[in-house]
């Protein structure tokens, strides 16, 4: 959010329609029962394809009008969400892809090399993940870190409070928690989801920013180090030199006005809320990630902590899906990121999902099984058809107010979304 336009605090109308009203009336009703059944308090969403925007539209508030925490208001198509897991996908492969582009990482390359986080990453048998393994899920790890890097028992320095401050206090313990984690499946063999493989993708991405010139000191956001403590003495923080690469050539090259990680406390009050976390912040979430982890690496990872509204996060899949030079991606780099790599393993592609046979949550539903996808856990997902030549966003906080709330509404919400928009575009005849 560093240098971002001011949000539109006051809209004048909650809908915006750019097709005809009676086109995508199934489409909008899908959207508004969901509301009505309280699969979520409120929703943005939005269809293009490649003479721009078909449908954008938002539905229901922040909260559903009882007692709460926070204050409620009506959701609009400038209304902020936690992305959650889209953060994997719309900062961190974003910026993979742009480095293996320039040719300054490779997907075979192992995280050990020395141009990578180096020989320590390597201990306890990780000497032979390669960055396609992170993509791809099949590194080997864990879901989670274990211990969570909120826990007592992990030990970050703002943990002890009851409201634990959004700091950077954790980055050199967290760093080093992953240089020396374990894995529990062999290298390559097994699909497990795992944040792990993205927080590792964001030290790769924040070293190469550093290490290539792309971020300088001056980038930095303020009040993120420079440096963080290493076994060999001080090296770059990674993760703050990750969030001003994401920043500078992710968000800003894609033209994301309002998008970034650690919204300003001023704009808070106009971000969707999530949940009220009574274990570890005993608050009622809202501008502030929700994912534990990310919050106490101090609100930046690469596997959650972007946030972003449905014009933003249209204007970097505009670019994926049909300009991508303009952010430094050539289309054969789309093409071999986003389709799947070994579906008798899993449908990952890489860093993204895709809507194919091994695809069985099929959020995407109808849409054709040429679509890459991802989901985040607050209720945000987006669908890009490449057949169709079409995508589709849907950010909902389902979240609100219990953590695994409506979790399988939204998933019912979300395919009945894709197949009233798939209904409208059919594809041709074979």
């Amino acid at each position: 959010f560093e240098g971002m336009k001011a949000l539109q605090l006051v809209a004048l109308v909650a809908t915006v329609v750019l097709a005809g009203a009676d086109e995508f009336d199934q489409v909008r009703n899908v959207l508004a029962q969901g509301v009505l059944n309280e699969v979520t308090p409120g929703l943005a969403a939005l269809v293009a394809n490649e003479k721009g925007i078909l449908f954008m539209e938002a539905f229901g508030n922040f909260t559903y009008g009882k007692e709460s925490a926070v204050a409620d208001r009506p959701m609009t198509t400038d209304s902020t969400f936690d992305m959650a897991s889209l953060t994997k996908v719309l900062a961190s492969t974003t910026a993979v892809m742009q480095f293996y582009e320039r040719g300054q990482i490779g997907l075979d390359w192992k995280v050990m090399d020395e141009q990578l986080l180096g020989r320590k990453f390597g201990e306890n048998g990780k000497e032979d993940i390669a960055v396609e393994n992170l993509l791809l899920h099949n590194a080997g790890y864990p879901p989670d870190p274990v211990p969570s890097y909120s826990s007592s028992e992990f030990g970050c320095p703002a943990t002890h409070a009851e409201h634990p401050p959004l700091v950077p206090s954790c980055h050199s313990q967290i760093f080093s928690s992953l240089l020396n984690q374990t894995l529990i499946n062999p290298i390559g063999e097994v699909y497990l989801y795992s944040d792990l493989s993205f927080i590792t993708i964001m030290f790769l991405v924040g070293k190469l920013a550093e290490q290539h010139g792309y971020v300088s000191e001056g980038d930095l956001v303020p009040g993120c180090p420079a440096l963080m403590s290493g076994d060999d003495g001080p090296v770059p923080d990674y993760t703050c030199y990750y969030e001003a690469y994401v920043r500078k050539y992710v968000v800003e090259a894609a033209g994301m006005a309002t998008s970034g990680f650690l919204p300003p406390r001023e704009h808070w009050a106009w971000i969707a809320p999530t949940w009220f976390d009574d274990s570890y912040r005993h608050v009622h979430l809202q501008g502030q990630v929700s994912d534990e982890n990310a919050y106490a690496n101090g609100g930046i990872s690469g596997h959650a902590g972007l946030f972003s509204n449905v014009r933003d996060v249209h204007e970097l899949l505009y670019s994926l899906n049909f300009e991508p030079h303009r952010i430094g991606i050539s289309e054969k780099t789309v093409d071999l990121f986003v389709t799947p790599k070994n579906l008798t393993q899993s449908s990952r592609a890489l860093g993204w999902d895709t809507n194919t046979a091994p695809n069985e949550y099929k959020g995407c539903s109808s849409l054709s099984s040429d679509t890459f996808t991802h989901t985040g856990y607050t209720g945000t997902e987006v669908c890009n058809d490449r057949k169709r030549g079409l995508f589709t966003v849907l950010l909902t906080n389902r979240c609100y107010p219990d953590k695994t709330g409506q979790m399988d509404t939204v998933h019912t919400l979300r395919q009945d979304f894709n197949a009233a928009v798939a209904n409208l575009f059919p594809l041709p005849s074979q």
